[in-house]
């Protein structure tokens, strides 16, 4: 799996849910990366992802729904006088919000591939030959992360067998200062590892250029026609814009541009599940 192919379908998935507002089509990208994912990882690896992405979308359908107090069809109100909040609650304040939390998981799903499907390296040899030490910075900074996750489970095991409880924000200086200081240590060892392996002393070699395979084209083929045809849509007038305010009218489907969003379902057939 090509991450350039990744990052093509990623990319495309992205710009037609941020560049519409109607929820019909932002729910067929959803469900589009979703299918995506599971048939390439599974759904036990996802477990946390959609844990997190649900309390998101959930916390951004209930802030709009409490918060933005405009629309006709009121559901229930409660009194003016109660602070942040009070006054009228509407079902297109609801419905506005769960098209912003449509939103919301659509684009975390839609970048998922990058940490579940390829490795720091695929990343960044996918870069091109400019940004070859940007992509060794992001390289370097993802395998951080996990380290830094490791490093903190052994350093409150440790500090737990020596009797350490938790008893407020300031007991916790006794894990993180170990952690960070752990975490300088390694970053600093990196460099020095890094520089004496020649990093920037001359242009990035390969052993093996990763080339497309024809799985990853038929992606890239898929996501640009996606691209084409629903930016052609938004411009010919046909994927209609969708507003919740004043009051709430169904979302306008048009067959043109949801042939487009479909399209990109075409990882479901070409990835195949890792592990």
């Amino acid at each position: 799996m090509n991450a350039r192919a990744v990052a093509a379908w990623s990319a495309v998935c992205m710009v037609i849910v941020l560049s519409t507002s109607n929820p019909a089509y932002k729910a067929i990208v959803l469900v589009a990366a979703l299918t995506a994912l599971v048939s390439a990882v599974g759904l036990r690896r996802m477990r946390r992802l959609l844990a997190g992405v649900g309390f998101i979308a959930v916390f951004d359908v209930l802030l709009n729904f409490v918060s933005a107090h405009l629309g006709r069809t009121v559901l229930f109100a409660l009194p003016d006088g109660v602070p942040a909040i009070g006054g009228p609650y509407t079902l297109e304040a609801l419905a506005f919000g769960v098209s912003g939390g449509m939103t919301i998981a659509a684009a975390v799903l839609a970048a998922a591939p990058f940490s579940l499907l390829t490795q720091p390296q695929d990343v960044m040899d996918a870069l091109p030959a400019a940004l070859s030490r940007t992509g060794t910075a992001i390289a370097a900074s993802l395998n951080l992360v996990p380290s830094i996750s490791r490093s903190f489970a052994s350093v409150s095991e440790a500090q737990r067998l020596r009797g350490w409880r938790p008893r407020g924000p300031r007991s916790w200086a006794e894990v993180l200062v170990p952690v960070v200081l752990t975490s300088a240590e390694s970053s600093i060892q990196l460099a020095e590892s890094m520089e004496a392996r020649g990093f920037a002393s001359g242009p990035r070699t390969a052993f093996q250029k990763p080339r497309l395979a024809r799985s990853d084209w038929v992606v890239v083929a898929a996501s640009a026609a996606a691209l084409g045809g629903f930016i052609g849509a938004r411009a010919a007038g046909w994927a209609g814009d969708w507003f919740a305010y004043p009051s709430l009218t169904l979302p306008s489907l048009d067959v043109r541009p949801l042939a487009a969003c479909l399209l990109l379902f075409a990882p479901v057939v070409t990835w195949r599940r890792r592990g």
